[in-house]
């Protein structure tokens, strides 16, 4: 495999990548707990509600309980005076039982008046009081909770350039192998086919591996160059494929295209 001339681009690329992922996996996090607060709140609220009616129910019932004191009362003072009246005489009797019969009806209208009123406009404001307080609560929790995470446009990620990097590769090589070969050797270089892999033109060579179909890769430099390279030996290759090597001014040759090892840079 050729070198890739966008690696450090490509590798810049899924290190922001990355980054982005774990910004939206973080925010996501913050949005998920904001969730949970918003249903607590919505549960909290729920009850908060209910209470608020529930009060207010048992606020009409004692005012309704007092109403029915006030008539009992009314009533007990009507059958009395209705009780001595009996040993009074003529219209004095029958003037006082008028005007406590009169008191008890005036009594249980304005019961009446207040129990309507408790039971009906009261108690239709006092729900709506608690409707209202109940929503604004919910609003309030949701606008806590804010917008979820959002991921944004994603990160692009540069094709791949073997060609270039070929090139760069050629290129070293090139400067270290142009006295081996004719013309400088630019043909050669440029094309896999005739890539010099002598062993007599590399030292500080080291194998690192077998390739599957059982061609020895090395590691090495050419002698009188610092730049590491990873391939084959042609001496290596002949002993398998001999139409994969060829001769060029006495020196080896690999055809990189008929075997399963690339040349690369290390």
């Amino acid at each position: 495999m050729c070198v890739d001339a966008n690696a450090g681009l490509r590798a810049q690329q899924k290190q922001r990548w990355r980054e982005k992922n774990s910004t939206y996996a973080q925010q996501g996090l913050k949005f998920f707990n904001k969730e949970t607060s918003l249903r607590r709140a919505k549960d909290r609220n729920i009850i908060g509600y209910g209470r608020d009616l529930s009060d207010q129910y048992v606020k009409a019932l004692y005012t309704q309980g007092k109403g029915r004191i006030a008539v009992q009362n009314a009533a007990a003072k009507y059958f009395a005076s209705k009780s001595r009246g009996k040993s009074l005489q003529g219209g004095r009797a029958l003037s006082a039982g008028r005007n406590s019969y009169l008191k008890y009806l005036n009594t249980v209208a304005k019961v009446d008046s207040v129990m309507d009123a408790t039971f009906g406009r009261n108690m239709a404001y006092a729900q709506e009081g608690a409707k209202r307080k109940f929503l604004n609560a919910n609003a309030k929790a949701r606008e806590a909770l804010g917008i979820p995470a959002a991921y944004g446009a994603p990160v692009m990620l540069s094709p791949t350039d073997r060609f270039s990097g070929f090139l760069q590769v050629a290129s070293s090589v090139m400067s270290i192998a142009t006295p081996f070969l004719p013309g400088g050797g630019i043909y050669q270089l440029l094309n896999p086919g005739n890539v010099p892999s002598d062993r007599r033109l590399k030292e500080n060579i080291e194998q690192v591996g077998v390739s599957p179909q059982g061609y020895k890769i090395y590691e090495f430099n050419y002698i009188g160059g610092d730049v590491r390279f990873r391939g084959a030996m042609a001496q290596d290759v002949l002993m398998k494929n001999p139409m994969a090597v060829g001769i060029d001014q006495n020196h080896l040759t690999v055809d990189y295209r008929k075997i399963d090892v690339a040349m690369e840079v290390v």
